[in-house]
C-alpha cells in the first residue's frame, strides 16, 4: 500500500518537476526541512486548471537576548529550567532563520520574475510584506503598471493568468493590533509577524469550460471501506443551521466554519470515525492518501483540493476538500457555475494525542462544525445530541 501511496501523491508532483519547479522553490524547501520547518504540497483543480502548490507558514517572535518574564495566566512567576529556556529561545531562533531564508528567496524571484510588485514596512520592528510575483509566461493585456489596492488584494488575482507564480504576505496576527511594537515586546511568546508563502505552478489546463463537482457517495464509500478493513469505529453526525444564523452567536461552539451562504440554512451531514491506536492512526492516513490520490487522478476535471499531508502534527486538518460553487477571474473573462444546491465536501483529520479521528462530510451551504464534533450525533442551532457512550 506504501507503493500505492508514493505513486498517488507524486503522480502529480513529477508531473509538475516535468514543467519545472522553479530552483529556488525547491531549495527553500529543503533548507527549511534542515532545520525542521515544514513546506506542504498539495494539488489544486478547478476543471480548467490543475495547479501545484507549496505553501509555507511562519511565525516571529521577539528573539532578542534579553530576559524572558515566565508567567502563568494570572501572572504568577514561572519556575524555569535553563534547559527548558533554552528549548524556547531555540525555536525563536529557528523561526527567525526560517523567516530570513523565506524574505531572500522571495526578493531574488521578484528580481528574476515577468513582472512582481513588492511593498514592505517595518514600522517599530514589525514586518509587513507583500511580495507577489509572476514568474514566467505573464501578458499584461492593459500594456501599463499595476498597483494593487492593498484593502482588497487583488495583487494575486491579477498574476492569476500566469503559468507560474509567488506571493508572500508578512502581517502581524489578527488577534493583536497592527504595528503596536509596545504591545509585542510585553507578549514575547505571541508572534510579531506571521509569514505566507504560496507558490502555484499550472501543471494542466483544458480548454472546454466544465467543471465537475466529486461524486460524495463515491468518495464516502472509497473512505468508508478502508475504514471498515480496519475495523474502525463510526458514528453520523448532522450540524444544521438556519439561514441568517452568524458564527459570532455561537463563538465558543463552532471551531471551524466556511461561510459562502449566510443567507441560506446550512445543513453538514457525514460520518465520523475513531481510530483508537497511534501507529493503526500513522498507517491509515497512508492508506487514505493514496486512495484519495488515486480518486483525483481517476477524475482529473472534478474541482478540488489535495493535501497529501506527508508531515502531518495532529491538528485540525483537511486532507481533501471540493466544492460545486465557483466564481472565477481567469483572462479577464468570468465564468459562473450555479447549481440547485451548493454543495461542497471535505476530508479532516484529527489528533488529540489519545485517539486519531477522520470526518467525512458534506454541506449544503455553509459548513459549520462545533467543537464537540467528536461526541455529537447531531447539533441543530446550538442544541446538541450526544452519541450513546
Amino acid at each position: 500500500m506504501r507503493h500505492l501511496l508514493i505513486l498517488s501523491i507524486l503522480s502529480l508532483a513529477l508531473t509538475a518537476n516535468a514543467q519545472g519547479i522553479n530552483e529556488r522553490i525547491d531549495r527553500l524547501g529543503n533548507q527549511l526541512d534542515s532545520i525542521g520547518v515544514a513546506s506542504i504540497e498539495a494539488n489544486y483543480s478547478h476543471g480548467l486548471r490543475t495547479e501545484y502548490f507549496v505553501t509555507i507558514s511562519c511565525d516571529l517572535y521577539d528573539d532578542s537576548p534579553a530576559p524572558i518574564q515566565y508567567k502563568d495566566p494570572q501572572g504568577n512567576i514561572l519556575n524555569v529550567t535553563p534547559e527548558q529556556d533554552k528549548k524556547i529561545r531555540d525555536l525563536w531562533r529557528r523561526s527567525r532563520e526560517s523567516y530570513e531564508l523565506i524574505r531572500s528567496t522571495c526578493r531574488q524571484l521578484a528580481e528574476e520574475g515577468t513582472e512582481s510588485y513588492i511593498w514592505q514596512s517595518h514600522r517599530g520592528g514589525i514586518d509587513s510584506l507583500i511580495y507577489s510575483v509572476a514568474l514566467r509566461d505573464y501578458k499584461n493585456p492593459q500594456n501599463d503598471t499595476f498597483t494593487p489596492d492593498l484593502t482588497t488584494n487583488p495583487e494575486w488575482t491579477k498574476y492569476s493568468s500566469a503559468k507560474e507564480g509567488l506571493i508572500l504576505k508578512v502581517n502581524p496576527p489578527r488577534f493583536f493590533p497592527e504595528n503596536d511594537a509596545e504591545h509585542y515586546k510585553n507578549n514575547r511568546f505571541f508572534p510579531k509577524s506571521v509569514a505566507d508563502v504560496t507558490y502555484r505552478l499550472t501543471i494542466e489546463e483544458q480548454d472546454e469550460d466544465t467543471v465537475y463537482y466529486v461524486d460524495y457517495k463515491e468518495l464516502a464509500g472509497i473512505i468508508d471501506k478502508v475504514m471498515r478493513d480496519n475495523d474502525v469505529k463510526s458514528h453520523p453526525i448532522l450540524i444544521i443551521h438556519d439561514k441568517g444564523a452568524k458564527v459570532e452567536n455561537f463563538r465558543q461552539e463552532i471551531i471551524s466554519c466556511d461561510i459562502t451562504h449566510p443567507d441560506l440554512d446550512g445543513e453538514t451531514r457525514g460520518t465520523v470515525y475513531e481510530i483508537e491506536i497511534a501507529d493503526k492512526a500513522k498507517a491509515m492516513r497512508e492508506t487514505l492518501s493514496a486512495e484519495i490520490g488515486n480518486y483525483v487522478l481517476r477524475h482529473p476535471k472534478i474541482n478540488y483540493q489535495y493535501r497529501p499531508l506527508q508531515d502531518y502534527n495532529g491538528d485540525m486538518r483537511g486532507m481533501f476538500s471540493s466544492n460545486n460553487w465557483l466564481i472565477r477571474t481567469e483572462f479577464h473573462t468570468k465564468h459562473w457555475y450555479k447549481f440547485d444546491k451548493y454543495l461542497s465536501c471535505r476530508v479532516l483529520l484529527h489528533h488529540d494525542g489519545q485517539k486519531a479521528y477522520v470526518l467525512v462530510l458534506e454541506s449544503a451551504n455553509d459548513f459549520w462544525l462545533p467543537k464537540d464534533w467528536h461526541k455529537l450525533k447531531s447539533w441543530k442551532n446550538g442544541e446538541k445530541e450526544y452519541i450513546a457512550e
